[in-house]
């Protein structure tokens, strides 16, 4: 009896790891000119350079990205703090990081299903004990 309930509990648990409600999206050339400072924000430029952007620490001004964040490259052994901006002709892509809604709704309902399944085994094992 134990079992059903530790598997009740683990099957939501698969589901939140599998089907997270965000996720990084690419956005394309054409897309960078109406970048909103929603969700965060990994750039990719071509020297190699990855920077890590939270919500609201970006914007893009005068074909340049203005930011505040932190920056990983080959050279940086470490994240490290930066502020600073980078022209948008450097940029090789952009991920950004968009809510999901089939996989929100999935975990959703695959989350409902679950707390039926677990109340139907509650009422299984207390009204029909064998």
């Amino acid at each position: 009896m134990c079992k059903k309930y530790i598997v009740s509990v683990l099957i939501p648990a698969l589901l939140i790891q599998l089907y997270g409600c965000y996720s990084m999206q690419d956005i394309s050339r054409d897309e960078m000119a109406g970048l909103k400072d929603e969700g965060d924000l990994i750039v990719y430029t071509k020297d190699a350079t990855i920077y890590f952007f939270e919500e609201s620490t970006y914007h893009i001004s005068n074909d340049s990205l203005y930011v505040k964040g932190y920056v990983k490259s080959s050279t940086h052994a470490t994240k490290v703090e930066i502020e600073k901006s980078i022209a948008l002709k450097n940029i090789e892509s952009i991920q950004q990081d968009e809510i999901n809604p089939v996989t929100t709704s999935l975990l959703v309902i695959g989350s409902i299903l679950s707390a039926v399944g677990v109340a139907v085994i509650i009422f299984i094992a207390t009204f029909h004990p064998n």
